[in-house]
């Protein structure tokens, strides 16, 4: 802890104790881990100061974060298999005082419900995983209410709609602008069905596995359209272009891997743990991404369509090289089950969800030590040791 002890000093008053207090709560043994409970597990620790200290005190979250995504980075960054996965999770709440609260839908619970939403970035590698940066969504009913914004104490810069692929993006070119060493970007299809998105990722240099759903168009091969030679009925030049390759042909992405997977799919091992090898039916192979007529280049990606258990097929698109294998594609594929894990764990271990605040500092502050905390499981630091 006496790593991070500079950021909360502030203004000459050094808060570092509230911050020890907070975290050895959040790393405690209560199931629970809202500010009441986290006084009744930490007995030297003051109720009104760890409530002005996670709600009201100018520390900086920003600070702190670019700290534990360094640290993170020092672990987890690096390798040839380090990547960040994108991905967002929400909180229920009730009631709509809660700084961008409102009715949307909940992966989680699969169903539209009241809660804030958040867009999360986590480093990872093999088994281990650490959020490094995160981005509370403002829905467009709140940055169009400025009452209520300023009410919730949202700051100037941030009264301004921002959807989750930008803030998704935000956090890429933040990690990337830390310092942070990572290959790939993986994501769900929440981002993957944008081509614009994919396309960003790639112009900032970084490989990427995304997720797409079923209804997303594919070409089985380039397309190869022609420019325009002819005029329309009253003399004016025909833009649109047309395919002029005769094999190509345009599919549901879902309809054209259900009838290639059952024959081309091969069983693979995705990674090796405690347990035994995970296994899985998987296919790859090249697709091309047009939109008919329009003045845009045919992109040529590679598909990663994998079957679980149940029987469904995740599909997604990569823009790996040719060369990468199967497996590898696969593996990176698979990984995104870290991020799904690490907000189950935070949630369930660290108390992500069971903060008891309303305005944008507090969130933000509850999220950043939630991280901190995290960063430490990884490290395998103690609770006692946070006192140092």
């Amino acid at each position: 802890m006496s790593d991070y002890s500079a950021h909360f000093v502030v203004r000459g008053k050094d808060v570092s104790k509230s911050a020890r207090d907070y975290l050895s709560g959040l790393l405690g043994t209560e199931r629970r881990k809202n500010m009441e409970r986290i006084h009744g597990d930490i007995p030297e620790s003051n109720y009104q100061s760890i409530q002005q200290f996670i709600s009201d005190s100018p520390w900086n979250h920003d600070a702190l974060m670019e700290q534990v995504a360094q640290d993170a980075n020092a672990l987890l960054g690096g390798h040839s298999r380090s990547c960040l996965i994108l991905d967002v999770t929400t909180f229920i709440k009730k009631g709509n005082s809660s700084v961008g609260v409102q009715r949307q839908y909940s992966g989680r619970l699969g169903k539209t419900e009241n809660c804030q939403m958040g867009v999360f970035a986590c480093l990872n590698l093999g088994e281990k995983a650490c959020v490094i940066d995160f981005r509370l969504f403002l829905p467009e009913s709140w940055v169009a209410d400025a009452a209520r914004c300023q009410k919730a104490q949202v700051p100037e810069d941030r009264q301004e709609y921002r959807g989750k692929n930008q803030l998704a993006l935000e956090m890429v070119k933040a990690a990337q602008n830390r310092g942070v060493s990572f290959e790939w970007v993986l994501a769900d299809a929440a981002y993957g069905i944008s081509q614009d998105f994919r396309r960003a990722v790639e112009q900032l240099g970084y490989r990427y596995v995304m997720d797409v759903i079923s209804t997303n168009r594919i070409w089985d091969a380039d397309p190869e359209p022609k420019e325009p030679q002819r005029l329309g009925a009253l003399g004016r030049p025909i833009t649109r272009r047309e395919p002029s390759n005769p094999k190509a042909k345009k599919w549901k992405v879902g309809e054209w891997v259900t009838a290639q997977f059952p024959k081309k799919a091969r069983e693979l091992c995705l990674r090796k743990s405690s347990q035994g090898e995970l296994r899985a039916r998987v296919w790859v192979t090249d697709v091309w991404v047009w939109d008919e007529g329009s003045a845009t280049v045919p992109e040529k990606h590679r598909l990663v369509a994998r079957e679980h258990e149940d029987g469904e097929i995740k599909i997604s698109l990569t823009n790996a090289p040719a060369e990468m294998s199967w497996e590898e594609l696969a593996h990176m594929q698979a990984q995104r089950h870290w991020i799904e894990r690490t907000f189950q764990d935070a949630k369930s271990e660290l108390g992500m969800a069971q903060y008891e605040v309303r305005k944008w500092r507090g969130w933000h502050h509850h999220m950043a030590l939630v991280s901190l905390a995290m960063l430490f499981v990884v490290k395998g630091i103690r609770p006692e040791n946070c006192s140092g």
